[in-house]
């Protein structure tokens, strides 16, 4: 039997301290000031040069946001690798790109199945030898109170599968690529209600949490480098992913064209975070006020009435039952010794 010592193969958790690089910090908040004082005087130019002969990598590219990002990014300059199920509607978004002499790839995949996401990626770097920005826009959004979904733990399962691994196993593909020319960006579109907390969304919210939670480790771990990681927390938008919610008819919502801007933004300033007023607000509002903030929450909770799945027990329901089944054990506990008493008379 073989020892090792741990000389030989030093442990992962092992620390060893060194010089820290101090001088990329001014650098990026030189070109931070900068490319948001263009983004804010001259977005167009300035997105042209962002990503002018940049490969853009971008999912949930058949509709929505997606769609439209694209256009605006092969108008500038970029070419687009586009991520998507339906191949049909990439096709369609690909060829009135190629009309305008956009430069455009479609890669048709179901990024659930993570040998999928695996695949495209080796064909995408064999294709183009590099990707220097990943968009992950693909998304899943299940609105469902947590007392309705105890028998329904694959709610859960199918979020993280696609809002939180998928975005990682290609964001794991590419990061080695991005290293070695020590240059990248990785997009993770996110929402506001990571701030907000609204009820019905905890298997959409717990996917989101975690893709946020790598996103901002990440960029903390190579904010020393020129790989920059961004988050963009979205409001509700008038896409297709929403349209089967009827409520948000009568709800104002971000137009598509504004989420659009927002992500290209992202993409010229490489700003960590995109976030609105209404995000800032409910965020300060749950650290200053939490209790206050979780009533305002569950106040709008009660007053929407959601239709429960039929195989779901009420708990006035579980409460008879119990008190049924209580009573019978009651009675069988009850019953021997009755019977012994009338024995011992006898």
């Amino acid at each position: 039997m073989t020892v090792t010592s741990n000389r030989e193969s030093p442990m992962a958790n092992d620390i060893q301290f060194r010089r820290p690089k101090i001088g990329p910090y001014f650098s990026r908040l030189r070109h931070h000031l900068a490319w948001n004082a263009r983004s804010l005087l001259t977005p167009g130019q300035a997105l042209r040069d962002r990503v002018q002969g940049k490969v853009v990598l971008l999912t949930g590219a058949s509709s929505g946001i997606g769609e439209g990002v694209a256009e605006k990014l092969a108008a500038a300059g970029a070419t687009l690798l586009l991520v998507a199920r339906n191949a049909e509607k990439l096709d369609a978004i690909a060829s009135k790109i190629k009309k305008h002499g956009g430069h455009v790839c479609i890669y048709p995949g179901d990024l659930t199945d993570l040998e999928e996401c695996d695949r495209i990626c080796r064909q995408a770097l064999a294709d183009h030898g590099r990707v220097d920005i990943l968009i992950n826009n693909a998304g899943r959004s299940i609105r469902r109170s947590i007392k309705f979904t105890v028998n329904r733990f694959h709610d859960y399962e199918r979020t993280m599968q696609l809002n939180y691994f998928a975005a990682l196993r290609l964001a794991m593909n590419l990061l080695p690529g991005m290293e070695a020319r020590d240059e990248g960006h990785i997009i993770n579109v996110s929402t506001v209600g990571v701030q907000a907390n609204p009820a019905r969304f905890s298997a959409y919210l717990g996917s989101k949490w975690a893709l946020e939670g790598w996103t901002w480790v990440a960029a903390n771990e190579y904010a020393h480098t020129n790989l920059r990681f961004s988050s963009i927390n979205y409001p509700l938008v008038r896409t297709p992913m929403i349209a089967p919610t009827k409520i948000y008819d009568y709800l104002p919502v971000m137009s598509p064209e504004t989420a659009v801007n927002w992500l290209l933004d992202v993409i010229i300033t490489q700003n960590k975070r995109k976030l609105g007023i209404f995000g800032k607000g409910a965020l300060a509002m749950y650290y200053l006020l939490p209790k206050t903030s979780e009533s305002i929450v569950n106040l709008s909770y009660q007053s929407l009435f959601e239709t429960p799945p039929e195989d779901y027990v009420s708990r006035r329901d579980r409460s008879a039952d119990d008190h049924a089944i209580a009573g019978r054990n009651n009675d069988k506990k009850v019953a021997p010794f009755r019977s012994r008493e009338n024995k011992h008379r006898a």
